[in-house]
């Protein structure tokens, strides 16, 4: 008797690729942000851990909130560089509209002269 191979289907194939590779997708990302992946997926859960020796879940702060104020921090950066930029080119613009007044107080005096000079 002839062994038959076993075939997949494509869905078949997509399941157990999510299967297996979600789950150590989520810990290799946990390890790399440096957090405890266990710990991570019990508070996305809900579950409280047994060995925080008395401690909560709630008195740590979870994922979404650690991630929120990193986030809340990088956009005050961003805001006062831009604020500082904003700054040096409002500096910039009051110095070229200075020139450029000069430059036309320059030019009146210019065709001033000029005029005097076709009258004789």
């Amino acid at each position: 008797m002839a062994k038959r191979k076993l075939q997949l289907t494509g869905f078949a194939r997509l399941f157990l690729f999510l299967v297996i590779m979600l789950p150590a997708l989520f810990f290799g990302v946990s390890y790399a942000k440096g957090e405890d992946g266990m710990q991570t997926l019990k508070n996305l859960i809900g579950m409280e851990s047994s060995d925080d020796g008395g401690e909560s879940a709630s008195t740590t702060k979870p994922a979404s909130e650690t991630f929120v104020n990193g986030e809340v921090k990088r956009l005050q950066d961003e805001l006062e560089e831009k604020e500082s930029r904003l700054k040096d080119l409002y500096q910039e613009n009051e110095l070229l509209k200075k020139q450029a007044d000069d430059a036309k107080a320059e030019l009146e005096e210019v065709k001033r002269q000029l005029e005097t000079i076709k009258r004789r």
